[in-house]
């Protein structure tokens, strides 16, 4: 059936009800397993020609097929193995042995690389080479997992989990068992079947007999492929498309062939089944035939130059010696003449074409717009400065940089001082801090279950601002990681931007659904409106501080890139021609331009859309989003899920630095000076006129951000209190003096260098007889920048011409290219010792608290008992007969009081005297009767109410004396009541 449930029709009829399923797009062949009988089918998509392959496994679980190297796969689940054979049915073998259960197979023929679910005790999805070598275990966990598939476009797995609760979940990583990602989905737990194509996920459902399909990014809600109800249940799926068997992978190298050389086939490393490598165009295969090696051009004299050729990796160029210069055909040479009868008047010679004489320029200059004159700072290079360009004559100038940045040794190059600069890069799964080299560092957030599409930095408290399309959210985190807060809510969707007003403490974002592009506090309040009319679909947006600008991309039907104030007004286009979908939006505040990203393209303009020109096309992909720093242009390929760099100017120096990217969305620079503007606002400005260009530098005036917490280096920056500032590049470790009027720095006490880059150094005995610290010590030029390894600081003695390393701790040598074992077993030790510390002082805390609590419990006790016995003593202190009547309330035997029948008013016997025999001792003599007989028959059946009932009418006998104190005498004590013979009567 087609992807939308229509033109269902049959294709092989007679197979059976549980059936594993496959297909062979190039040999138009689809073959399938009968998993009761373990017998393998094939025939062609059209029911034709079937054929039976392979009937000696019955417990085959997983079924795959290499439509490269035309091979099956299958995995036996009682045996514990995986088997190869030819697509013809022959060459059958063993691959892997000894596994739990392995099931539900996949393969991906460009990478080589097979994946298998285990099951057991501990599911697990593990990996091998094609050959079965190399096998791996990716993911590990108690979850029950089903269905494994394989994603060739993004080069990741999806299978399905079930927790022992019964949830579902539709998970995925990428080919290492990394960069998680879940969307929870409700599924059966029974014959499920999943495959990938483009941004969804297709599975069977048995229960409803439905084909669903549900975004692989975002998740959401499942939707039907086919609304009516199969007639069957569905078991197993595949989508079949020609994206699905690419018959190369021509993004990305194997493992053993160079990554800019070529790529290989198969695994060219592989020593025992040598594969195939192919090469691209510029290199060879070497003799061994494992990599690629680059051919010289220019020593096989068929490179067509006429005077001079340089080689470089893949390529070459032609040279022309000095006099000469290249013909527009790039081949050939011919000498620069004067220019004759004053046609054309060039400042440095002509060069005769056949269309006339061209001025001709020397190495670092162009031609002005009139043709005729050269100049260096006014030209695109500027001279070859990288920032600024002061003329010193009409035909020399000398390069200098912006306050806060360096100017290199070789007078030409600036770069930043104070802390290095690293990129944050947002993806699917959250986001990650990676090194300007293209090394990995933390991750910063992760966000499992949604997409982060935008984010920005505050550099005065140093929070990432982040926007999530999974809570439709605008969130905040610290740099160093911690609790993410929430600040505005439903506010963005799946293709807004975020930019961060760092001066005006204000953040703007794009709504594209609603055409609007909003702005608030950075605490999220005071939400504005700031444009919306004769909007589409703005995406992108950047924001320019200083000149109090505010920039985005709409990819509407009219597509164009607009800017206006800070406040909505002013609204200008920037560019709205030969525009497809701009994105990527990105200032350089030190050039004063405007980048942008469009399909295959990267253009750039001034600020006010001038000077437009494309910098790059069709060389990097799809280039989604762009970070701008010093000389380099990092950006984002989508398509290749790369991070790529060029120069910012030129558009070459073209560098891969990290890929596997899962879906990047969005890259910045983090840094000081990427951010600037903190120092220099609210200042009087001083204004330097260079040529055609106007630069913005800081007067003597105090600093009015005192309280900013990240200045301990943007003072550098705007520290002018005296000619020191004109130093600008001293390290934050050294101090400047000025000698002579000329400010000089110098390394700080601990520390070594030129005054501009000072660390803490531990040189060799060798090294510190010839040097001599802060004096003859230089940084290393660009070509020795990875003269260190592991992140060693590389310097330049220039006295004896050597170079030295100041290797990170664990390591060392003189490249720093060795573990320092000895310290690594310091910090093992220490570690250990640290561990040992903490589970000592644990444990004696718990012997303190079980201690504590057993003297609790004892006082406690003992305190009760006390009580109870003392209670019971002060009680029955002075009767002997009360502690009988105890004794047999503690048999049950209840208790009564007596009264006397002869007055109605009778007084009871007080709780002080309970017994009859303490209140009355001459009863018995008086009477005649036994009186102990009485009381023993009393005890024996009134015990247990005698003490309370006594207590109880004593109060009310008190009580009545004051009530009737005009009517009867005084009340009558226990020791006053008369013997009378009278019948005594009870009240219970």
């Amino acid at each position: 059936m087609d992807l939308d449930g229509k033109n269902q029709r049959r294709i092989v009829s007679g197979v059976a009800s549980s059936i594993l399923l496959n297909f062979d797009f190039s040999d138009e062949r689809i073959y399938w397993v009968d998993k009761h009988t373990g017998i393998i089918y094939r025939s062609s998509v059209r029911g034709e020609h079937r054929q039976k392959l392979y009937s000696s496994d019955k417990h085959i679980s997983g079924f795959a097929v290499d439509w490269i190297w035309n091979a099956l796969y299958w995995t036996s689940s009682e045996k514990g193995r995986i088997k190869r054979m030819d697509s013809n049915g022959k060459n059958e073998r063993t691959l892997v042995r000894h596994l739990n259960q392995p099931s539900s197979i996949a393969i991906d023929p460009t990478k080589r690389f097979l994946f298998w679910l285990s099951g057991g005790m501990t599911p697990s999805i593990q990996r091998s080479d094609v050959m079965g070598h190399t096998k791996m275990t990716l993911i590990k966990g108690s979850q029950q997992l089903k269905a494994l598939s394989v994603d060739l476009r993004d080069k990741r797995l999806f299978w399905i989990q079930f927790s022992l609760q019964g949830e579902s979940t539709i998970a995925s990583s990428d080919y290492n068992g990394k960069a998680l990602h879940f969307i929870d989905q409700p599924l059966q737990s029974d014959l499920l079947g999943l495959a990938v194509f483009l941004e969804h996920v297709y599975y069977t459902e048995s229960t409803s007999r439905a084909i669903k399909h549900v975004n692989k990014y975002t998740g959401g809600e499942a939707l039907d492929v086919r609304v009516k109800q199969m007639a069957k249940v569905p078991i197993d799926i595949k989508v079949v498309h020609p994206d699905l068997q690419p018959m190369a992978d021509s993004a990305t190298p194997f493992p053993g062939c160079d990554e800019q050389s070529g790529n290989c086939i198969n695994v060219c490393s592989n020593s025992v089944e040598r594969g195939v490598c192919k090469c691209n165009k510029g290199f060879a295969l070497s003799k061994q035939g494992s990599y690629c090696e680059d051919v010289n051009e220019c020593a096989h004299w068929n490179h067509g130059c006429s005077l001079g050729c340089e080689n470089i990796p893949g390529s070459y160029f032609c040279t022309c010696p000095k006099g000469y210069a290249l013909l527009p055909d790039k081949k050939n040479c011919r000498e620069i003449i004067p220019c004759r009868d004053n046609a054309t008047e060039c400042g440095h010679g002509c060069l005769a074409t056949e269309e006339g004489p061209v001025c001709v320029c020397p190495k670092g200059s162009v031609l002005k717009e009139d043709g005729q004159a050269c100049t260096g700072c006014s030209s695109a290079d500027r001279g070859g400065c990288s920032q600024l360009c002061i003329p010193v004559s009409p035909t020399r100038w000398q390069c200098d940089c912006l306050p806060g940045y360096q100017l290199h040794h070789d007078g030409k190059r600036c770069f930043a001082s104070g802390p290095p600069p690293y990129l944050l890069v947002a993806s699917l799964v959250g986001v990650h801090r990676i090194n300007v080299n293209g090394t990995e560092g933390q991750t910063l957030v992760d966000e499992p279950r949604g997409a982060i599409v935008s984010l920005d930095y505050d550099l005065k408290f140093n929070h990432v601002y982040f926007a999530s399309t999974s809570k439709k959210a605008i969130e905040r985190v610290h740099l160093n990681g911690g609790f993410r807060q929430g600040l505005i809510t439903d506010g963005p969707d799946s293709n807004s931007a975020l930019a961060v007003d760092w001066i005006n403490r204000k953040m703007y974002w794009t709504v594209t659904s609603q055409s609007t592009v909003v702005s608030s506090t950075l605490d999220g309040f005071n939400m504005t409106t700031i444009a919306s009319s004769g909007l589409d679909k703005p995406t992108s947006i950047a924001v320019h501080p200083l000149e109090k600008k505010l920039f985005w991309a709409d990819i509407g039907s009219q597509p164009m890139v607009e800017r206006c104030s800070l406040d909505g007004t002013d609204r200008a286009v920037i560019a709205n021609t030969n525009l497809v979908a701009p994105s990527g939006l990105t200032v350089d505040f030190t050039d004063g331009r405007l980048f942008w990203c469009d399909e295959t393209r990267v253009e750039t303009c001034s600020l006010d859309g001038s000077d437009r020109w494309v910098l790059l096309e069709n060389h990097v992909g799809r280039p989604f989003d762009l970070a701008v720093f010093e000389d380099k242009l990092w950006m984002l390929d989508r398509d290749q899920r790369q991070l790529i760099s060029v120069h910012k100017r030129t558009g070459r120096e073209l560098q891969h630095l990290h890929s596997n990217l899962v879906l990047p969305t969005a890259v910045v620079m983090v840094h000081p000076l990427a951010k600037p503007g903190l120092g220099l606002y609210n200042k009087t400005v001083g204004v330097t006129s260079f040529p055609d260009k106007t630069f913005i530098m800081p007067s003597n005036t105090t600093d009015m951000d005192s309280d900013f917490e990240g200045r301990k280096f943007t003072d550098k920056m705007v520290s002018d209190q005296d000619n020191c500032y004109l130093a600008g590049s001293c390290s934050p470790k050294a101090k400047c003096h000025l000698i002579a009027g000329s400010p000089v720095c110098s390394c700080l006490e601990g520390f070594t260098g030129d005054g501009h880059l000072c660390v803490e150094m531990h040189i060799t005995p060798s090294l510190a007889t010839t040097s001599r610290p802060g004096n003859s010590m230089e940084s290393c030029p660009s070509t020795h920048e990875s003269y260190c390894l592991y992140q060693g600081v590389c310097f330049y003695f220039p006295e004896v011409e050597s170079y030295a390393c100041n290797c990170v701790a664990g390591y060392m040598g003189e490249r720093c290219q060795f573990s320092d074992l000895e310290w690594w077993e310091l910090q093992q030790a220490e570690v250990e010792k640290q561990r040992n510390v903490v589970v000592a002082s644990c444990m004696v805390l718990l012997v303190c608290l079980l201690s504590v609590s057993a003297c609790v419990i004892y006082c406690y006790g003992t305190r009760r008992l006390f009580c109870k016995e003392n209670s019971v003593e002060n009680f029955c202190e002075t009767s002997d007969v009360c502690k009988g009547v105890l004794e047999n309330a503690k048999d049950g035997i209840p208790q009564v009081y007596p009264t006397e029948d002869s007055n109605p008013k009778a007084s009871v016997f007080p709780p002080t005297s309970c017994p009859r025999r303490a209140v009355c001792p001459s009863c018995s003599s008086e009477t005649g009767d036994n009186p102990s007989e009485e009381v023993d028959t009393w005890s024996k059946r009134n015990q247990a109410y005698e003490c309370s009932m006594v207590s109880t009418v004593a109060m009310e006998t008190n009580q009545k004396p004051h009530q009737s104190t005009s009517q009867s005498q005084d009340p009558i004590t226990p020791t006053q009541l008369p013997c009378v013979e009278s019948t005594a009567s009870i009240t219970v």
